[in-house]
């Protein structure tokens, strides 16, 4: 599709996987990287918001947007075994 992309290596540090800490170690402004959360709904089960790495999740407009009543974050521990996803990929 012709977009311009850049592919960023660094090193990890499984202490500190805060989005913002890696758009410092790639030289990009925290607004420039998104980080994903996971929330788990009421109604929908697991949600999903990709916002940029210097923002806050607003739980109450992201339940009203995805049709629910309420959402709460997932635990860091269970992110992987109810998606698949690994933090800080």
């Amino acid at each position: 599709m012709g977009i311009h992309h850049e592919l960023r290596e660094y090193e990890v540090d499984p202490e500190n996987l805060a989005a913002e800490a890696v758009a410092t170690k790639i030289g990009l402004p925290s607004e420039q990287l998104f980080k994903t959360l996971v929330a788990e709904s009421d109604r929908q089960g697991i949600c999903m918001a990709v916002i940029p790495s210097n923002t806050e999740l607003d739980l109450k407009a992201l339940a009203v947007t995805s049709g629910n009543r309420n959402l709460h974050l997932v635990p860091i521990k269970e992110i992987q075994k109810l998606t698949g996803y690994i933090r800080g990929a």
